[in-house]
């Protein structure tokens, strides 16, 4: 049966780290849900949105990496939307990211549907952290500072990660490039509430926003994207330096960013929490300050309080630097993820084999190692050091039942 299309297309667009996985997940657990009430969350996998985003804006996200899904997925997105009658919630936070001539084709290939654009905001004391570790989780070695300076433009040499971080949250501007044929009402900024907020809070908003009632979807998720502090930020990032691009991105993303960062230290209560430095506090605020207004001043459709966008006054100083991680903090991080690794059997460690030309350690596993040896320095690290590596042998040892 043919239909005219879909009625209304809400598209999430970004941004990223607001809350944009969370909402994903509970967009896709609930789709029969959701079509019952009149709702499509298209695709055929989870991951169809994001390679929509990269597909509409001719991209890859890493460059050595390609998934054969991308090809012509904004297109698959597109004609199942077409075949449904009601509501359509298309959303992955890349597509902030898109040209205005990719958004005139997006917008084309909906038509006549009317088309709604929605973006979660975070305030940016928690956005600047965030996105730095991230970046770290996909396995860039950027340090806090530097990518901190070539956003302000204080940097000697600009860097990519940086240049990305205004297109990337700067809603107001963001929102104009997407919405310029589309009347201020039909754009929407959701905020995300301030820190130790409800979690559904997000979800909550959204719902209302496309017609739905909150309560009646599940909004348990598998795996929160979980925050990590300082030292095992640090660990992660020494890792990347270690491995130096000697995997490839498929192996990363399964074995580092998921194993690792997602699942055995995103299960850790962090010692030392990651918070932006006093001395980019009053930059973050003023740069708040101009969003807000912008926002304010544009017409569109807030749902929360744009006051949420605003960084919290605190006269505490953050108890370290984050590219001052405690070497012995380190070191027992190390050594609890290196016996993870090797303890947990179905886990498949990452060990290229040994190349006689390259004598430095290229897996994930030796890199750890490496990692244990250079932070061992003080007696209460070199302990722990040598406490891990007895606890590895006495694992080996053991008999397989």
């Amino acid at each position: 049966m043919n239909h005219a299309g879909p009625e209304r297309v809400y598209i999430h667009l970004g941004s990223p780290k607001t809350g944009t996985t969370y909402l994903q997940e509970v967009l896709w657990n609930n789709r029969a849900d959701l079509g019952r009430a009149g709702v499509l969350y298209p695709g055929d996998r989870p991951d169809a949105h994001f390679h929509a985003a990269l597909d509409l804006q001719n991209k890859q996200f890493q460059s050595d990496w390609f998934d054969e899904n991308v090809p012509q997925a904004w297109d698959r997105l597109v004609a199942e939307a077409a075949e449904w009658s009601g509501t359509v919630v298309i959303s992955h936070e890349l597509f902030c990211t898109a040209t205005p001539e990719q958004i005139e084709r997006a917008m084309n290939d909906l038509a006549p549907a009317e088309v709604h654009l929605v973006c979660t905001a975070r305030d940016l004391l928690r956005q600047l952290p965030a996105v730095w570790q991230e970046d770290v989780k996909n396995r860039h070695t950027l340090t806090f500072e530097e990518f901190v300076g070539g956003i302000r433009g204080t940097a000697e040499e600009t860097n990519p990660l940086s240049e990305l971080f205004w297109p990337r949250q700067d809603t107001a501007a963001i929102l104009d490039k997407w919405a310029a044929d589309i009347p201020a009402e039909r754009v929407h900024v959701i905020t995300v509430p301030p820190r130790g907020g409800d979690p559904t809070t997000v979800w909550n908003r959204f719902a209302e926003l496309i017609g739905l009632q909150p309560e009646e979807f599940d909004t348990a998720v598998r795996r929160p994207n979980r925050s990590l502090g300082v030292a095992e930020t640090e660990v992660l990032r020494k890792l990347n330096q270690r491995l130096d691009g000697r995997i490839p991105w498929s192996e990363h993303d399964e074995t580092v960013k998921s194993r690792i960062a997602g699942g055995i230290l995103g299960s850790r209560k962090p010692r030392t929490p990651l918070e932006v430095p006093a001395e980019h506090r009053q930059w973050l605020s003023e740069q708040s300050e101009r969003i807000i207004s912008e926002l304010a001043g544009s017409g569109y459709h807030v749902i929360g309080d744009l006051a949420e966008l605003r960084p919290e006054q605190s006269s505490a100083t953050p108890s370290s630097h984050p590219d001052a991680a405690d070497p012995e903090e380190t070191t027992e991080v190390a050594v609890e993820l290196l016996a993870e690794l090797i303890s947990d059997p179905p886990v498949r460690v990452l060990e290229p084999e040994p190349d006689p030309r390259e004598p430095a350690p290229t897996g994930v596993r030796q890199s750890l190692v490496h990692l244990c040896e250079q932070h061992a320095a003080s007696r209460k690290a070199l302990q722990l050091y040598r406490t891990g590596k007895r606890t590895l042998r006495e694992t080996r040892s053991r008999p397989t039942r």
